[in-house]
């Protein structure tokens, strides 16, 4: 029998040795990034960034050409030549050359321009949305990050401890104070613990993924996060959150700008159907086959009817579909505005709950659960209490601890969440 729990000793043993050693034989060594480094290279290289930049870029380009005229156009006309000699010039009854140009009424070039410009603010406020969105992930991410990895090193101690207990265990076991059963249930907790140290160390590799991917760097790029995560937890009333965000949320700023876009298209659209466009232009002629005078000149102005009986109804339909887009917008503006202000009195909740919570392991939880498992330790080792009781406050610490990292991380990504809300970082 005791050939047997040896042998069970040591493959145990061997096992935890590779899962705690494995790790930090693969880890590389590099400086540890913090949540400001990871905000910042996101901001610059995430590709839905870039993405929405370019857009932007695409916008302001197009609002810039709205204000120039269309090209003008050169007119050549060569008149009367004759079928028998169609390359002889002198024969024509008119040659002439003109220039033709384009002139939409007054006042519609402008309008053009200011929907151009409205639409790139749309898009700009896309972009700022977007960098929120991004912020908020890499913190969540992060926050993820930071937690796998206290996780890992949590449960290390752990295992050394325990380590530690099933020594003292099986000197125990020797001599015939503690029986083989408190043997089997240190091993099966070193078991639980190192099947615990599995699934974080997975966690992490995911959520170090998912910050490099933020990143736009390879998944498999190694991150280091610091010992301690800073908290910025501001102490704003509902009030005041409520005022922030509408006066800074991308989404809303969008809709508002949005709504200014269809009112100047409404306004492009009654001057397109009230008022007409030109064509202006001016030609040089030359008649060599008159007798009279050979070179003569010719002014022309072309003018559309908007109001034609078989073009008016298209302008009107046009008025139709900005006044609906006008509807439209200010009914989305109304949805983001409800939207915002159930996430605000949701993130605010999640966030005052979390801040509870790490301050009752602060200053109660944490401290209570060591003393009660060095409490333990000392009356296991005295002979006091059994070897379960001691293994229940080892896992009551543990827990402690997880449960104080874990309210902290909720915290974290519950501020992220209201100042994805809000539209601004709290200070």
């Amino acid at each position: 029998m005791k050939k047997v729990w040896l042998f069970r000793k040591i493959i145990f043993g061997t096992l935890i040795s590779v899962a705690l050693t494995a790790p930090a034989i693969a880890a590389e060594s590099s400086p540890p990034l913090t949540l400001p480094e990871a905000v910042s290279q996101a901001l610059d290289k995430n590709p839905e960034i870039q993405v929405l930049r370019q857009r932007l870029q695409v916008a302001s380009a197009r609002a810039k050409q709205a204000p120039y005229l269309e090209d003008p156009e050169i007119a050549i006309q060569l008149g009367g030549i004759p079928f028998s000699q169609p390359v002889n010039l002198d024969r024509a009854f008119t040659n002439s050359v003109g220039i033709r140009q384009k002139l939409p009424f007054f006042g519609k070039l402008g309008l053009k321009e200011k929907v151009a410009l409205q639409e790139a603010k749309v898009m700009e406020q896309e972009l700022r949305a977007k960098e929120r969105e991004i912020i908020s992930k890499v913190k969540m991410a992060y926050a993820d990050l930071f937690m796998a990895q206290k996780s890992i090193e949590i449960l290390r101690e752990q295992s050394e401890i325990l380590r530690s207990l099933i020594r003292a265990t099986e000197a125990r076991y020797q001599v015939g104070r503690v029986t083989q059963q408190d043997v089997f249930k240190a091993l099966l907790e070193q078991s639980e613990l190192m099947n615990q140290l599995i699934v974080a160390e997975a966690e992490r590799n995911t959520n170090e993924a998912k910050v490099n991917a933020l990143m736009n760097r390879s998944p498999q790029t190694t991150i280091e996060v610091p010992t301690d995560l800073a908290v910025n937890d501001p102490a704003l009333s509902p009030t005041s959150l409520e005022d922030l965000a509408l006066a800074n949320r991308p989404e809303l700023k969008g809709a508002q700008e949005d709504i200014e876009r269809t009112q100047r298209m409404y306004e492009l659209a009654d001057r397109n159907r009230k008022f007409p466009d030109f064509m202006v232009g001016w030609d040089y002629w030359h008649m060599p086959t008159d007798n009279i005078a050979t070179d003569r000149y010719a002014g022309m102005v072309n003018i559309t009817i908007p109001f034609s009986p078989w073009t008016i109804g298209k302008h009107n339909y046009e008025i139709e579909e900005t006044l609906a887009e006008n509807r439209a917008a200010k009914a989305n503006l109304d949805a983001i505005k409800t939207m915002t202000l159930r996430e605000l009195a949701e993130s605010q909740a999640k966030v005052a709950g979390a801040r509870r919570s790490v301050v009752l392991y602060r200053e109660g939880l944490l401290s209570q659960a060591e003393l009660s498992f060095r409490a333990s330790m000392a009356a296991y080792q005295s002979g006091r209490v059994e070897f379960v009781s001691l293994l229940e406050a080892q896992r009551a610490l543990r827990e402690a601890r997880m449960g104080y990292f874990k309210n902290l991380v909720a915290l974290i990504q519950n501020l992220a969440d209201l100042e994805r809300a809000v539209g601004k970082e709290l200070q």
